[in-house]
């Protein structure tokens, strides 16, 4: 696992299962230090990443942190 720098820069991602990340900005969306985010696979997503599901449904990273089904 990837050790975390806790002011780390997080992005908005597109997440497809099990570990393929890609990024949909080459600028940070903010910092894990002081703005909310969710993590999944041991990685801080900005919010507003998707989690793109096998079963073709979409979980998004909400303002409080957790994942929300659409």
């Amino acid at each position: 696992m990837k050790f975390h720098k806790k002011h780390e820069d997080i992005f908005v991602n597109i997440i497809t299962p099990p570990d393929d990340v890609e990024a949909t900005s080459e600028k940070p969306a903010g910092n894990a230090g002081k703005d909310p985010f969710c993590v999944y696979a041991g990685m801080r997503h900005a919010v507003g990443s998707v989690i793109k599901n096998e079963d073709g449904s979409e979980t998004v990273c909400t303002e409080d942190g957790s994942w929300q089904n659409t």
